[in-house]
């Protein structure tokens, strides 16, 4: 087997996965003047694609929001924080900060399967490649680090063509169904399923919800699995040079960012 050795001073830092997490490790690493490799095999089911990119300090609650005041400097330094007013039902406003995921994913990941990792190396083409090592592998981290019971909730989010005017509307306390300008030229809508069976008949709901928004014929459908873990996200040193971190749940966004900068900050100096 060839093994990749980094002829730098500074270890390369391997990223397993071009999601939230990893991107983000990425960009936040070369901005720190570390070089960073993302691998990421473009698996079926893949969350970050699908993800609204939307958030607030409330929805992160006591337990996250440590998190949310960590990772806001890192997305305004490397994307830049937005702002979405969406309209609700009795016409109030609520506004929303905004970092679209086609600013943060990797735009070229290495398209090869990470098959194996271990302190400072990473197995993938059949090739070792060494160096920093984190893996940021959403539902498929249970592979690298076994027991730790990353489970996937699926859900699926539509685009419809044309720019709507932003809207919102609250389903449960915790769950609300949004529609806003999310890439250009289209309409993004989420109603925030997120089911550990997913079934046609979601989907058939969230369409429903869709179209009474206004919002009928999607033109593009986005589906992925959330990773959960149990008592929450997790940033786990695997060994001297290797780390793993998952279960964003919804919250993919910052705890990406958040992640980033212990990590970058913290464990690599």
């Amino acid at each position: 087997m060839h093994i990749v050795k980094s002829e730098q001073l500074m270890p390369t830092l391997l990223i397993v996965g071009g999601g939230l997490f990893g991107s983000q490790a990425a960009a936040y690493a070369r901005r720190n003047g570390i070089e960073a490799l993302v691998f990421d095999a473009a698996m079926t089911g893949a969350a970050s694609p699908a993800s609204a990119g939307l958030f607030k300090e409330e929805w992160a609650g006591k337990k996250l929001c440590e998190h949310f005041h960590y990772a806001l400097p890192v997305l305004d330094l490397l994307y830049g924080v937005g702002q979405i007013s969406l309209r609700r039902d009795d016409d109030s406003r609520e506004s929303l900060l905004f970092v679209p995921p086609r600013l943060i994913l990797e735009p070229s990941p290495i398209r090869e399967l990470v098959t194996s990792v271990g302190d400072g190396w990473i197995e993938a083409g059949g090739r070792r490649h060494e160096g920093w090592v984190y893996v940021a592998a959403g539902v498929w981290c249970e592979q690298f680090l076994a027991g730790i019971g990353v489970y996937g909730k699926a859900g699926a989010s539509f685009a419809f063509q044309g720019e709507r005017e932003g809207r919102t509307r609250q389903l449960t306390r915790s769950r609300q169904a949004v529609a806003f300008v999310r890439d250009p030229g289209t309409t993004y809508f989420s109603d925030g399923a997120a089911e550990r069976e997913y079934t046609q008949e979601h989907d058939q709901q969230t369409l429903n919800r869709a179209a009474e928004m206004g919002l009928t014929n999607p033109i593009e459908r986005y589906c992925g699995y959330r990773p959960y873990t149990p008592g929450g996200p997790l940033f786990h040193k695997l060994a001297s040079r290797t780390w793993l971190a998952t279960g964003g749940r919804k919250m993919g966004t910052i705890l990406g960012a958040s992640y980033a900068r212990r990590l970058v900050e913290k464990e690599l100096r």
